[in-house]
């Protein structure tokens, strides 16, 4: 995967940098709320790459159980950070924990979580979390990166 397409990781959180596009923005000048999930979708989906290895759309191997935005400043079309984590990690399912920062001072424009459930797309069910997997989670945790 080409670089530009790759986060880094930095201070724990696994970073993104985006810019913020046209198509993002409402009519009142600003990022619509509803976009803030798909950053949250972008930078999980990198995340999840760097862990697994895999590149392919049908390599994900869990669904979006439940999504959480707040909201705390606008943004702009602007260059963003899209910073994420691993949270709590259970049987069989995860958390992302994410922070969207912009600007310079810094601010924090957003944090969010996503909970996952690992999914066997063949036999159409959740599926437990090995140890492996288990392992690269953990390093991808505040205390493992």
């Amino acid at each position: 995967m080409s670089s530009e397409f790759r986060g880094t990781w930095r201070d724990h959180w696994y970073v993104v940098p985006h810019h913020v596009l046209f198509r993002d923005i409402d009519a009142f000048g600003h990022v619509n709320n509803a976009v803030f999930l798909t950053y949250f979708e972008w930078a999980r989906t990198l995340l999840w790459f760097d862990i697994t290895g895999k590149r392919g759309a049908t390599d994900i191997g869990f669904i979006v159980a439940r999504a959480e935005c707040d909201f705390q400043k606008p943004l702009y079309f602007e260059p963003i950070d899209i910073c994420t984590r691993v949270g709590e990690i259970r049987n069989s399912s995860f958390d992302f924990v994410y922070e969207i920062r912009r600007g310079d001072p810094v601010e924090v424009a957003a944090t969010g979580k996503v909970t996952v459930v690992l999914f066997d797309w063949a036999r159409h069910s959740k599926k437990t979390i090995d140890e492996e997997l288990r392992r690269k989670l953990i390093a991808c945790t505040a205390e493992g990166s």
